[in-house]
């Protein structure tokens, strides 16, 4: 029987392992905290069940909708009608985001967005501000973009940002409807535990190792030395960062972090009927505020909102910058056959979510 090792317990980690496992592969599970799930994982304060950072399950394509299915076979899932608002504190009013064409009427300074979004930009953009401004102009740029961007990245200028091709959401302008992205599907789990029957039902026929201290990894050999044993395999999938598996031979690839402030409010709920965030592009230091019954539709007579600020602490979000992609490549290039990476932190890939994890383990899947 073919052997494989995965090295991380998070949402990439608990997928690959369940394929390799039902493609009769004997697979282990190798999760450094006492739970699956990373950050999919369910938490609760005051009974109210959480997420550390929202996680609705996202498809964007029509073609996509068999991993929906694929989820929902396995833990049901409830479809979501899901709007988002950025709060604009110049114009003192909430919008759609991303930004959207019918707002533009209600806006004080229509006249002037009107007039920039005709005269657009024929110069190919060379940074994530340019890019921008070609796309909506520098008045929605400056209501939208600028300040969020490098609260985000902790920027002083977003010409340092050369990754610009994506936009969030799949927009630079939507046009027409009140959805406000072009998700085929957005959902979230049923269940009052969120995910967790997921982690529990995909590792059924997996060897899982918790609070796993890993001692060594021998690439090469594809040994796995943990609290004392060793488990050799014929593959490895790492979904933990490669400066790590590799012990920092090539020096720390950055990542930027998340505090989440916990608020419970004394409401039913405060975000209007099928809003789940709200973005704020402004001087205040926090990014986004989600209310998280509108994903789990808790039943409960107060609410609980969380918002999110950026932190140095833990290993979020990958730096879309040139220095730390070119490192984490030369991590990537160096590692030798049979060892395989997927997943946000296994990659170094900032722009990546469940929809886009679930087809690199499928991608993986064949390849084997």
């Amino acid at each position: 029987m073919k052997r494989a090792s995965v090295i991380g317990g998070g949402i990439a980690g608990i997928s690959i392992a369940h394929l390799l496992s039902k493609a009769g592969w004997q697979t282990s599970l190798f999760e450094r905290n006492a739970f699956l799930g990373g950050g999919f994982k369910t938490f609760y304060c005051g009974g109210h069940p959480y997420t550390l950072g929202p996680r609705p399950f996202m498809s964007r394509n029509e073609g996509q909708t068999h991993l929906f299915e694929y989820l929902n076979g396995i833990i049901p899932m409830r479809k979501l009608n899901h709007n988002m608002l950025s709060y604009i504190e110049r114009d003192g009013q909430f919008y759609s985001y991303p930004i959207s064409a019918d707002d533009i009427a209600k806006m004080p300074d229509a006249g002037i967005i009107e007039k920039e979004l005709k005269e657009g930009s024929a110069a190919p953009p060379e940074n994530f501000e340019e890019f921008w401004l070609s796309a909506i102009g520098p008045t929605l740029y400056g209501k939208f973009i600028d300040k969020y961007s490098k609260k985000m990245w902790q920027l002083e200028s977003n010409t340092e940002l050369k990754e610009f091709k994506w936009s969030p959401k799949g927009h630079t302008l939507k046009t027409g409807g009140k959805s406000t992205h072009s998700e085929a599907i957005v959902s979230y789990p049923y269940a009052y535990d969120g995910y967790d029957q997921y982690f529990t039902k995909c590792t059924e026929d997996v060897a899982v190792h918790l609070s796993c201290n890993i001692e060594n990894v021998d690439l090469d050999k594809r040994e796995i030395i943990a609290d004392g044993s060793s488990v050799k395999s014929d593959i490895i999938v790492n979904t933990i960062s490669p400066d790590e598996l590799m012990g920092n031979c090539y020096g720390p690839l950055p990542y930027l972090g998340r505090d989440f402030i916990k608020v419970v409010l004394p409401v039913k709920e405060i975000f209007p009927d099928d809003v789940q965030f709200v973005y704020y592009p402004n001087d205040e230091k926090y990014l986004r505020i989600v209310e998280y019954k509108k994903l789990t539709f808790y039943e409960s007579p107060s609410t609980l909102i969380l918002m999110e600020v950026v932190s140095s602490k833990g290993k979020l979000y990958p730096l879309p910058f040139p220095g730390p992609k070119q490192l984490a490549k030369k991590y990537m290039d160096a590692m030798p056959a049979n060892i395989y990476n997927i997943g946000r932190l296994g990659t170094y890939t900032y722009n990546i979510d469940m929809e886009g994890i679930l087809l690199q383990a499928l991608d993986l899947m064949r390849r084997l």
